[in-house]
């Protein structure tokens, strides 16, 4: 193999696929990139097993072939040449010269025949979907998903048919994110995607402008683009009936301003400690009071002006959860459900959208 491509453009695939390779593995390869040369393409394929990335770049190829090459090693001397034209070549004894200028590195390299397959993606049928889209149900839903290991069911994103959209749900059992959108997309059945997986996903979409083709399989989704193809291995699971947790009638309304909440839960969250994040919020009419207190370092208190008229109430929750779901709304305003001691709390943007989360209370 022999290949002459732009630095700048390899540089931004590899730095794509670096991101995919397992760092600490038993199995050798997968710490590799997979470089194949033909036509005038050079093809990186990079997986952890559960994650694939296919990155399709132009180049000259003088010889075509292919092998593995170690992805941190070849980032990092691909990082420090200039902006110019590079030269790959495989030498003797399973090695690849990585020549620009002055400079020439060899590395040993692994064989391309023991790389782990790319599952196919020809027969999968797709729907293009703006990535701007992909990304912010992505982005609404997957800060909710559990980090618990044991409850493997959890540590990912629902998808899932709801009349003519699509919807996410994520959750951790403490809070729940729930998104709505029109996709075009006709889901068969219910598929729970993994939350590293869409972790990647989201890094690829947020460079990305236009549309994505988007397809689920039996164990995996898959997205394409004319120069990228990704591949995230589903989890094989049964999504708990989040819809048991989500009431339905008999709330306190009341309407705020998100970035003053946001300011003030933050001062007050100063005295919260690491294990206990509670604070307790109490509403009456045209205002919320938010206080705390830290068994060592003292207590805080501070309030907003709301839009509420009812019946004064107070609850107490999870001041982190709190913030990081009002941090996911994009609206000035804010709409809070309360119902009730004991019951979760509801935030929407303000006006409404097909788009929520909640947080369960904390008990006194």
């Amino acid at each position: 193999m022999r290949v002459e491509i732009v630095r700048d453009s390899f540089f931004e695939g590899l730095s794509r696929a670096v991101v995919v390779t397992e760092k600490r593995t038993p199995l050798p390869i997968l710490s590799h990139v997979l470089v194949e040369a033909s036509d005038d393409k050079l093809t990186l394929t990079a997986t952890d097993l559960e994650v694939g990335l296919k990155i399709i770049l132009d180049c000259q190829v003088a010889d075509p072939g292919s092998l593995t090459v170690p992805a941190r090693k070849a980032f990092e001397i691909i990082r420090e040449l200039p902006s110019s034209v590079i030269t790959l070549e495989a030498t003797e004894n399973n090695r690849i010269s990585i020549a620009s200028g002055a400079s020439h590195f060899e590395l040993p390299c692994m064989e391309a025949s023991d790389y782990p397959a790319f599952p196919s993606i020809e027969e999968v049928e797709t729907t293009s979907i703006p990535a701007e889209k992909l990304l912010r149900m992505i982005e609404k839903s997957l800060f909710a998903a559990s980090t618990d290991d044991s409850r493997f069911n959890l540590n990912g994103v629902l998808f899932e048919q709801a009349e003519e959209k699509t919807r996410l749900v994520a959750t951790d059992g403490h809070r729940l994110a729930l998104i709505n959108e029109e996709t075009g997309i006709s889901l068969q059945s219910r598929v729970i995607g993994p939350k590293k997986g869409l972790m990647e996903l989201r890094r690829l979409l947020e460079g990305l402008k236009g549309d994505v083709q988007l397809g689920f399989e039996k164990k995996n989704l898959f997205i394409r683009t004319e120069r990228m193809i990704m591949t995230v291995r589903l989890i094989d699971g049964d999504y708990p009936d989040y819809r048991k947790v989500i009431p339905e009638t008999g709330f306190n309304f009341v309407r705020g301003n998100r970035s003053a909440l946001l300011q003030t839960l933050r001062r007050v969250a100063v005295l919260t400690s690491d294990r206990n994040k509670g604070v307790q919020v109490r509403v009456e009419a045209g205002r919320m009071e938010i206080q705390a207190s830290h068994p060592d370092l003292g207590t805080a208190r501070d309030s907003i002006e709301v839009e509420y008229d009812g019946d004064e109430f107070e609850i107490l929750i999870n001041v982190a959860y709190l913030m990081e779901g009002l941090g996911t709304l994009d609206s000035d305003m804010v709409a809070f459900e309360f119902y009730g001691e004991g019951a979760p709390v509801i935030m929407r943007p303000d006006p409404l959208e097909d788009y929520f989360n909640l947080v369960m209370p904390m008990r006194k």
